[in-house]
């Protein structure tokens, strides 16, 4: 299997410490919770610091996984990426670290950024488990999450732009 269709494939999950939500990161940018402890049992107070921290296990997990694939295609372990060598991977590196993914729901009341894929702030506006049943918040924060990670890949892709020959 090509390591494109691995990555295609993979599967990482997560849960918060007090196993109240469960996070499954798949198809590359799709998020799937599930609540083993109770929807209505959730703490809303609570839910963002909850949230963030799911959201840097998840991600590191990821990682890992990434590396471990990457490592079996190339037949050497691979723990982190490539340091960088040039000035412009330097800089990619650097700027990359301070972009600001977002994602938003359409209708405001979940907000999702991070910033270098590191700092996470998860924003639930008052009211929102009241408001949404279960699977409507689990779809929200899958868009959110989305469209997060799609702010992200463009912000890099823009960045690799930017920097053009300077990367080599």
């Amino acid at each position: 299997m090509m390591v494109s269709e691995r990555l295609d494939r993979m599967v990482v999950t997560a849960s918060t410490p007090d196993g109240a939500i469960v996070a499954e990161l798949f198809d590359r940018d799709q998020v799937r919770l599930s609540f083993p402890g109770g929807y209505r049992w959730l703490d809303e107070s609570r839910l963002p610091g909850q949230l963030e921290a799911l959201a840097r296990v998840l991600w590191a997990r990821r990682m890992r996984e990434y590396f471990e694939i990457m490592s079996e295609d190339e037949d050497v372990p691979i723990t982190a990426e490539p340091e960088p060598v040039t000035a412009g991977q330097w800089e990619f590196v650097e700027r990359r670290a301070q972009i600001v993914a977002r994602g938003e729901s359409p209708d405001g009341r979940i907000a999702i950024s991070v910033r270098g894929m590191q700092e996470w702030t998860v924003r639930v506006q008052p009211g929102t488990l009241r408001e949404y049943a279960e699977e409507e918040f689990a779809g929200a924060i899958r868009s959110v999450v989305t469209r997060l990670l799609d702010d992200q890949f463009r912000q890099i892709t823009e960045l690799k732009i930017d920097l053009g020959d300077r990367l080599d």
